[in-house]
């Protein structure tokens, strides 16, 4: 965290220092602030409790968070070329004349680019995927278990009852053995999570084995967890681990989260006693074992995270790769059997661009 906030700022810095010849030179400067200052509105939104209001501030903030994306490729390009232009003997007021000529014109497209980015993504964010993956794991169960995986619904100003509803008619018709759901659940008040008339729909997801729950780092802020923790149909997993006569699960609390309370328990004391069925882990950030779990008389047998979103859109679907091993998918991580998912909602703009927005069925 220490390192990433200083990278944003910087970011953002060299974003509005890049902008300013989009406005005529007497709003400059305050233009391009303004301007640049616009994914605030993404934070500023939950703190509203008129579902229109917020969802304007959302509108604003998403628009304005994929079009500084695109902006910062486009600037670190152009200021390629421009320091070519320098090396190969052009002066420097050449070049602040091309900006001012150039840049209003870039922005333009590059604002239409985000558009259109919205009107390509926004389905595809809308319309999620069923997945269904069948998957070995060291310890055999006692019969073929299906588990639905779910993670990152985030529910927020621009998140439709419809697609939960269609959520909720997806679970019953894949008709699975247990659910799990790995954090950041909401992004707003739970006052309006009773408004939309979410709780009855919510407490329409159920399994056999049961439907568990673990943190994200979006319940260090949010009332998702206050909200859930209403529910009888749901098992909210605050580092611990239950078991049944078929598999044991362990939720870790999110490392973020953890951070705000004691820390997280060693997974060396989560370790289930019975060795004869699965064991598998929900950990929402893909960061593998601590540094702490050491001398594991077993591992897991498979784990889930989310968090990562897959980038979610164009351009942080390439950055992700480098930031997290794995980003997403089937994968391995301190050699335990590892899947990411992409999530099922958004944090900020409602798109999907180069990920899908995604439920996952396990059998096992």
């Amino acid at each position: 965290m220490f390192l990433f906030l200083p990278v944003v700022f910087a970011l953002f810095f060299y974003a509005w220092w890049r902008f300013r010849y989009v406005f005529p030179r007497k709003y400059r400067y305050p233009g391009a602030l303004l301007f640049t200052l616009c994914f605030v509105a993404l934070f500023v939104q939950r703190s509203f409790g008129n579902d229109f209001i917020s969802a304007i501030f959302a509108v604003i903030g998403s628009f304005s968070i994929v079009f500084l994306a695109n902006w910062l490729i486009f600037c670190l390009f152009w200021d390629l070329y421009l320091g070519i232009r320098r090396l190969r003997g052009k002066k420097r007021r050449a070049n602040k004349s091309l900006r001012m000529r150039r840049e209003p014109m870039f922005a333009s497209a590059i604002a239409a680019l985000t558009l259109v980015f919205f009107l390509i993504g926004g389905p595809l964010n809308s319309d999620y995927k069923v997945l269904t993956i069948k998957q070995d794991i060291s310890t055999l169960p006692n019969k073929t278990l299906r588990i639905a995986v779910l993670s990152d619904i985030h529910f927020d100003a621009l998140f439709s009852k419809e697609k939960l509803e269609r959520i909720v008619d997806s679970l019953k018709v894949l008709k699975p053995h247990a659910i799990f759901l790995i954090g950041d659940l909401s992004d707003i008040p739970q006052e309006r999570l009773h408004a939309r008339g979410y709780d009855s729909l919510f407490a329409q997801i159920t399994a056999p084995l049961g439907f568990y729950f673990s943190t994200g780092n979006h319940e260090s802020f949010g009332e998702g967890l206050s909200w859930l923790e209403t529910f009888d149909n749901v098992t909210v997993l605050l580092d611990n681990t239950v078991c049944n006569d078929f598999f044991c699960v362990t939720g870790r609390l999110d490392h973020h989260y953890a951070r705000q309370r004691a820390g997280r328990v060693p997974l060396k004391v989560l370790t289930p006693a019975n060795d004869s069925i699965p064991w598998f882990l929900l950990d929402h950030q893909p960061k593998g074992l601590d540094a702490g779990d050491t001398n594991l008389t077993r591992k897991p047998d498979f784990a889930f995270s989310g968090h990562t979103h897959a980038g979610q859109f164009f351009p942080v679907t390439v950055f992700i790769k480098f930031i997290w091993p794995l980003s997403y998918g089937l994968g391995k991580l301190d050699d335990i059997p590892w899947y990411v998912s992409s999530g099922l909602g958004q944090w900020g703009p409602p798109l999907r661009l180069g990920s899908k927005s995604e439920l996952v069925l396990f059998i096992f």
